[in-house]
C-alpha cells in the first residue's frame, strides 16, 4: 500500500487502482467496466496474505465490536473465498455501490464471511482434538459450498465481466457427482439457480423497475442466453436427482431369489455421454415394464410383461415379456428421450414414444455392458 492505495509498479499496462468516487452518479456501463478492471487489478498485484488486512479493515469499519469474526479471519485456512472476499471488501471500502449488475454484493460478502468463519471454527476444533465433530449434514453443506456454490459464484463473476451472449455454463451434474451430494442436501444449489433465473426473468419481462435498472447493461439476447443456460443447469440438477434415486437400492427388501437371478447381469452402470445412471437390476425381477438402451447402437428397447408374474431374468437376458407389446427402435436424438424416460411419468413417456418415426423391430431381452437400464 502507498498513500492508502495498492501500489501499481506496472501501471503503464495495468493503470492505477480503480477508485469509486462519485459512483452514485455513474451509469451501469461505467460501474460494470470499473468492477471488471478492479477484479483484474487485484488479481495481478495482490497475494493471499495481502487480503487479510483489507478484510479486517472492512470489518472494523462496518462492525468494530465483532472481534470474533475478525479473529476467525486471522486463523482461517487460506482459501479462494478469502481472495474473493478481499476483492469485494476493498471495492466496497472505496465506495463501490453495494448492488449492481443484478447482484447484491452485501449478501455475497456475508456469505463468504460465513464460509471462512466456519472453516476457521473447524480448524480450531481439529487443533483442540475435540471428539464431537460436525454433523453429516454440516459436512455435506460445506462440500456443496466449496465444490458447487463457489463455482457458481465464479461463473456469475465471469458473466458480469462479459455482457455479451458469449458465455458458458458449468457442469452442475459433474460437480454434484464429485462431492457425492445426496438428493436431500442439494436444495441450496437449486435455490441459487432459481434465484438468479427469477431476477433475469423479471428483468426480461420488465416487472420490476429496480431489477430492470440493475440489468440495463445487458441486451435482450444476453438476458435470454443467461436464462437458457440457467434452465439447462436446473434440468441438470433434476437429472442428477433422478440418477441418484435410480441408483439407490429399493427400500423394500427383495426376496433372496431376486438377488440370485440378477447376479450375472452385466450392464452399463452409467453413461457420461448422456448423464444417465442405470437403475438397480434387482428392479427387473417382477417389473411390469422395462426400458433399456444400448448406448453403442443407440437402440431403445421397451419390454412389457407377458402375465401378472412380471418380467424375470435368466443369466444376462430378460424373459417373460409380451412379444407383441414389446419392441426396439433406434433413437436419432437419444439424450432428450433418455432424460424423459428417467424423469417423466409412464403416460408422458408413452406419449413421447408414440411420436417417434423410426421403425420398430422385434425386441430382444439381452443385456450387456453397453446396456443402460433406464427404468423398471
Amino acid at each position: 500500500m502507498r498513500n492508502g492505495m495498492v501500489s501499481a509498479p506496472d501501471s503503464r499496462w495495468t493503470g492505477q487502482e480503480p477508485t469509486w468516487e462519485g459512483s452514485d452518479e455513474w451509469n451501469r456501463t461505467k460501474i460494470h467496466h470499473t468492477f471488471t478492471r478492479a477484479l483484474d487489478f487485484y488479481g495481478y498485484y495482490l497475494e493471499m496474505e495481502d487480503y487479510i488486512p483489507i478484510i479486517l479493515n472492512y470489518l472494523n469499519t462496518t462492525n468494530p465490536k465483532d472481534k470474533t469474526t475478525q479473529d476467525n479471519i486471522k486463523i482461517s485456512p487460506r482459501c479462494i473465498e478469502l481472495i474473493s472476499l478481499g476483492k469485494l471488501t476493498r471495492m466496497v471500502t472505496l465506495g463501490m455501490p453495494i448492488r449492481h449488475s443484478g447482484v447484491d454484493y452485501k449478501k455475497r460478502i456475508d456469505s463468504y464471511i460465513k464460509i471462512i468463519c466456519r472453516n476457521a471454527i473447524l480448524k480450531n476444533t481439529e487443533n483442540k482434538s475435540v471428539k464431537k465433530g460436525p454433523s453429516v449434514y454440516e459436512i455435506m453443506q460445506t462440500r456443496l459450498q466449496d465444490g458447487v456454490i463457489l463455482h457458481l459464484d465464479l461463473m456469475l463473476d465471469k458473466w458480469i465481466r462479459n455482457n455479451t451472449v458469449n458465455i458458458d455454463k458449468i457442469n452442475i451434474f459433474s460437480l454434484l457427482k464429485n462431492v457425492g451430494a445426496p438428493v436431500s442436501a442439494i436444495g441450496c444449489v437449486a435455490n441459487w439457480l432459481e434465484t438468479q433465473r427469477e431476477e433475469l426473468v423479471q428483468a426480461q419481462s420488465k416487472l420490476s423497475a429496480d431489477i430492470v435498472e440493475s440489468y440495463s447493461h445487458l441486451s435482450k439476447p444476453a438476458i435470454k442466453r443467461r436464462i437458457k443456460l440457467l434452465d439447462e443447469m436446473i434440468s441438470d440438477v433434476e437429472l442428477y436427482k433422478s440418477s441418484k434415486k435410480a441408483a439407490r437400492k429399493p427400500r423394500v427388501k427383495k426376496e433372496r431369489s431376486a438377488d440370485k437371478l440378477v447376479k450375472n447381469v452385466n450392464y452399463l452402470k452409467s453413461s457420461p455421454e448422456y448423464g444417465i445412471t442405470s437403475v438397480n437390476p434387482i428392479k427387473l425381477v417382477g417389473s411390469e415394464k422395462v426400458y433399456i438402451f444400448n448406448e453403442k447402437y443407440r437402440k431403445l428397447t421397451v419390454l412389457s410383461q407377458a402375465d401378472k408374474n412380471g418380467l424375470t431374468v435368466k443369466g444376462t437376458t430378460i424373459l417373460n415379456f409380451d412379444t407383441k407389446e414389446s419392441y426396439s427402435t433406434t433413437l436419432r436424438k437419444p439424450k432428450d428421450i433418455l432424460v424423459a424416460i428417467a424423469t417423466k411419468t409412464e403416460r408422458q413417456i408413452s406419449n413421447l414414444l408414440t411420436k417417434l418415426t423410426t421403425k420398430k423391430t422385434e425386441a430382444k431381452g439381452r443385456v450387456n455392458n453397453n446396456t443402460l437400464i433406464l427404468k423398471a
